[in-house]
């Protein structure tokens, strides 16, 4: 009788069981014993052991403690978070009882878990999830152990990356992407172990060679049980205080060239005329020695002007004029030096003839001879320089100056139009921080290509106006800026 009962007992807890509306498994002794109906399409897993495949390692934790918790708690509760492909993330309640005869735990989970988490929780989450999911920034995240468990899109944008070469791989590999020595990133992870958090810069180039600068910062969040890792994109940041310190160069130029401008012109005046007149008094020698004092007192002339000119840039007379008629101009000029050199200059016109821009037509030319000058001086044993001259879609003419000589390194490339920077044994540094500053009075700008062994092409990229009548039209300004255009459009 009492087995038939026991019998009886069991068929209805296996009913109650397997019709549970909501998703219950039993254990004994921390095994699965059985799954009902509403866990198994919940989980989409026939087995304990699946499930507990899904959970995190924070989540894992938690589960090992409530098993625990639940050996002598008539009603242990704990959260946890399922992982999968298909659902994503799940935050779901737990609650289960333990039977001390059967050594069995009734473990009971809530189908329906954004109803039964605290407002608050699932606020917050959805907050966390939208924050690092459109994040400004890269953002990793790694667990104690140093492997990477989540990341949102930005970071594999910045580190050019496929998501499956983060997802799972050791943190150390972020920085086998980047272009650096292995001391830095190895006093980077020590820092990072022994305070928590660590920052370093870091920089690399893109797909079209150009330089990019990132910002990565690593610190261990306690609540999260893990290190949250964000890469900033510091390249603008760079750059802009690379402009800042290049205006600054500028400033300070200023400054030097107006204090010593009367110290020097005055007395050079005086040595030249002193230098002629001792030309009709001294011996052959004497003459090629007053020759050569002669020479250097024009050059130190040219240099003080050239400062003059950074500090102080002259009045300009703005015309209209046609920029291939410049350019023919300074490579008619040019063309004796060129075959006395053994570079031949190739000249390639605009087939379109609208190329007008508003400019002083002096200082442009002293522009482009100073580039031409350059590219002839980078190729000791002759060659071609080729003079392209372009339209460009956003009413912009752009001449190219393209030599044959060794190139530059980036780093050579980024110092060029700083004043007194030169690779040239007689140079100054001025030509180039001049001819930039030039084109820049003129609404325009200059662009460098350059790869070692293959050359460097300058572009020299300045305005267009389209007007019906060209010419005549003359604007004397220090400047070239917004009255310049407000003429122009009244003409």
């Amino acid at each position: 009788m009492n087995d038939l009962f026991g019998e009886k007992i069991t068929e209805m807890f296996d009913y109650l069981f397997w019709n549970d509306k909501e998703p219950v498994i039993l254990l004994e002794n921390g095994k699965g014993i059985k799954l009902n109906r509403m866990a198994k399409e919940f989980f989409s897993h026939n087995t304990v052991e699946e499930i507990i495949t899904q959970m995190d390692k924070s989540s894992s934790k938690t589960w090992r403690n409530f098993l625990k918790e639940a050996t002598f708690s008539n009603n242990a509760k704990c959260q946890i978070c399922l992982t999968d492909n298909v659902k994503g993330n799940r935050f779901i309640e737990v609650q289960g009882n333990y039977n001390q005869s059967s050594s069995q735990y009734l473990i009971r989970f809530k189908q329906r878990p954004h109803e039964i988490l605290s407002h608050n929780i699932v606020d917050g989450l959805m907050k966390y999830e939208f924050l690092f999911k459109y994040a400004p920034h890269g953002m990793i995240l790694t667990d104690t152990e140093g492997t990477i468990i989540d990341f949102n899109q930005k970071a594999t944008i910045l580190l050019d990356v496929a998501p499956h070469e983060l997802k799972g791989k050791k943190a150390h590999n972020i920085f086998d992407l980047l272009p650096h020595s292995k001391s830095d990133f190895e006093q980077f992870f020590k820092t990072l172990s022994l305070k928590g958090s660590a920052e370093m810069s870091v920089s690399k180039l893109d797909t079209t060679g150009e330089p990019k600068f990132y910002h990565f910062t690593s610190a261990f969040n306690n609540n999260l049980d893990m290190y949250v890792t964000v890469i900033r994109d510091d390249t603008e940041n760079v750059q802009l205080k690379k402009q800042i310190e290049h205006s600054r160069s500028l400033s300070t130029l200023g400054q030097m060239a107006a204090s010593i401008a009367h110290e020097i012109r005055n007395p050079l005046t005086s040595l030249k005329g002193f230098t002629q007149l001792l030309t009709s008094q001294v011996t052959e020698q004497g003459y090629e020695y007053l020759d050569i004092i002669n020479s250097e007192l024009i050059r130190m002339e040219s240099i003080l002007n050239e400062f003059l000119v950074l500090s102080k840039p002259p009045s300009r007379s703005f015309q209209f004029i046609s920029v291939s008629s410049i350019i023919s101009q300074v490579v008619d000029f040019m063309h004796p030096q060129g075959i006395i050199q053994n570079i031949e200059l190739v000249m390639v016109p605009c087939e379109n003839d609208s190329d007008w821009i508003l400019g002083d037509a002096h200082e442009l030319k002293k522009v482009f001879m100073n580039v031409l000058k350059n590219s002839m001086e980078v190729i000791p044993n002759g060659g071609k320089v080729f003079i392209t001259q372009s339209l460009r879609d956003n009413n912009q003419v752009c001449v190219s100056v393209k030599d044959q000589g060794g190139g530059m390194t980036q780093e050579q490339m980024q110092k060029i139009f700083l004043p007194f920077y030169t690779s040239k044994e007689q140079g100054t540094g001025l030509g180039l921080a001049h001819a930039i500053q030039t084109i820049e009075d003129h609404g325009g700008s200059i662009e460098v290509e350059s790869k070692l062994t293959h050359g460097t092409t300058f572009h020299i990229i300045l305005p267009v106006y389209h007007l019906e009548a060209k010419g005549g039209h003359t604007v004397h300004d220090k400047s070239f800026g917004k009255s310049n255009r407000e003429v122009i459009s009244s003409n």
